[in-house]
């Protein structure tokens, strides 16, 4: 077994144990020097934030050079108190949010740039950080990754360690209960015995594993929940930490929704079906104002009651002629379509199941005939009896329905809708064939929750008193965001990813000075 020394062990190396390691160096490089090291169970950097594009802060000089100066931190901080019903931390979110635009500068410091700050949707608050992407002047997808490779940089240059492939398997626990270290496996299978002074956790959750899916939220992953998986991200963190006695607390999933086997990558037809018409569940009812649908969390929220935890959006021909010619009535700046210029090459595409292998999706569709085994989610179809045979949908059910949504839309109650009370602007009825039909099912970028912290990331006991020594930071920490996700405020997981790893890299470093410390040979 290989023996080594730190002062600061940090459990993986996404974007939040990153912010982590990168800020307890800085700090033990400001008060006499040390090492802070990452164990990191993949071969690189970033985590879930590699497929990002943003972070969420208030009150930065980016937000203030652009004019955006109507939500201050004050405002943010009682916007999403009550967004969660203060069912969450206050003294962490007000922690958060007071550092946010420092943070922002802080990354400009290592040479991160950004475009600028953005909205998501129309409703939502302008807090989007645009990380730039080289040689790009427009929001670019996975742009984050350069933030990402920036800082892992930085961090080896002013002498913090990372290690690859070597994931960690134990937390070590000294005779007073304190943590005084890790124990990890290098990728050629030899044993690591880290002895340090403080460890922080910062695993990503359980967004990969879904048998912990099942066991504390309920979902079936593939078939009633189609979060994103990354590889690595299976609860190691939480598992060990819960195994040494910290408290368990609630998990939930960051939820959006998608269209599986169609969102991201046929972004026009994607994009043309999360416009806000009608939607209806299995049995052929609408169950949502449909004018939400460009907060994903709403939406996302509303599929999970609903049978199958799926609905259905349906448009006719005339409302894609209608897009055809004025535009889409949502954009957003993730995906940036605005027409419907590619809708007859990419219908092409999937109904016939051309290019598959070039999306990187010829696994998913496989089978196209078999809608279950080919994750086949978007139809075309000539009539509704059609259309209810391959869907499932209750047929006497959605004629009703359609015959009282156009009601709504042109007939005798033109321009009202009496259900939901959408805005006439997006009542558009549904008067001839082709239908195109889009089956949705909640999604999410990954986990939220599962350790319980408080305001300086100090993972705590079922009695709230910390575990001396031990830290944890992002999604394995997220309590923060309740029951849902405040889409309102975009770029927000990603924020508290980074700032909650500062925070624990400060306060890990801080510890070892403090009253409170334990050596760890005790």
């Amino acid at each position: 077994m290989k023996q080594m020394e730190a002062d600061v062990a940090v459990i993986a190396c996404g974007m939040s144990g990153l912010a982590a390691v990168t800020q307890a160096q800085e700090s033990l490089n400001a008060t006499g020097g040390g090492v802070a090291v990452a164990f990191e169970k993949s071969g690189t950097s970033g985590g879930a934030a590699n497929m990002g594009m943003a972070m969420l802060a208030f009150e930065s000089q980016l937000q203030k050079e652009a004019m955006v100066n109507d939500f201050t931190k004050d405002d943010a901080f009682r916007f999403f108190m009550e967004y969660v019903h203060w069912r969450s931390n206050a003294r962490l979110v007000r922690r958060w949010f007071e550092q946010s635009a420092d943070t922002i500068t802080w990354l400009q410091d290592k040479g991160v740039e950004f475009l600028g700050v953005y909205k998501y949707f129309k409703n939502s608050h302008c807090t989007q950080h645009m990380v730039k992407a080289p040689g790009s002047n427009k929001p670019s997808e996975r742009s984050a990754s350069i933030m990402n490779r920036i800082l892992t940089e930085y961090a080896g240059e002013i002498g913090a360690e990372i290690y690859f492939n070597t994931p960690v398997k134990e937390i070590l626990v000294g005779s007073k209960g304190q943590v005084r270290g890790v124990r990890a496996v290098d990728e050629n299978g030899e044993e690591i015995e880290c002895l340090c002074n403080a460890v922080i956790v910062a695993t990503g959750g359980i967004g990969n594993n879904v048998d912990m899916i099942y066991k504390y939220m309920g979902w079936k992953w593939g078939k009633d929940m189609f979060t994103f998986r990354i590889p690595g991200i299976d609860g190691d963190g939480l598992n060990m930490a819960w195994k040494i006695g910290a408290k368990q607390a609630k998990i939930n999933m960051e939820v959006t929704y998608n269209t599986p086997g169609t969102t991201d990558i046929f972004k026009t037809l994607s994009e043309t079906m999360r416009q806000p018409n009608l939607m209806v569940n299995l049995q052929g009812k609408r169950f949502i104002n449909e004018e939400i649908m460009d907060n994903t969390t709403y939406t996302g929220n509303a599929l999970l009651q609903q049978k199958g935890h799926t609905g259905f959006t349906i448009i006719d021909s005339t409302i894609v002629d209608y897009y055809k010619a004025h535009g889409l009535d949502y954009i957003t700046y993730h995906h940036g379509i605005k027409t419907m210029d590619k809708w007859d090459e990419e219908l092409d595409l999937y109904l016939n199941h051309k290019g598959i292998e070039a999306t990187g999706l010829a696994a998913l569709h496989e089978g196209m005939d078999d809608q279950e085994s080919g994750q086949t989610n978007f139809w075309k179809f000539d009539t509704i009896e059609e259309l209810c045979e391959t869907t499932g949908i209750n047929y006497k059910n959605l004629v009703k329905t359609i015959e009282e949504y156009n009601q709504m839309c042109n007939g005798s109650q033109r321009g009202y809708d009496w259900e939901f009370t959408k805005d006439h602007r997006f009542l558009k009825p549904l008067l001839k064939a082709p239908y195109y039909v889009a089956r949705h099912f909640p999604s999410g970028y990954g986990s939220l929750g599962g350790l319980e912290v408080n305001e300086n990331m100090e993972v705590l006991k079922d009695d709230f008193d910390p575990i001396p020594g031990l830290y944890a930071c992002g999604n394995d920490t997220a309590t923060v965001f309740a029951d849902s996700y405040c889409f309102y405020n975009p770029g927000s997981t990603m924020s508290y990813a980074i700032n909650s790893g500062r925070i624990a890299g400060m306060e890990a470093v801080a510890y070892m000075d403090s009253d409170e410390f334990i050596d760890p040979e005790e």
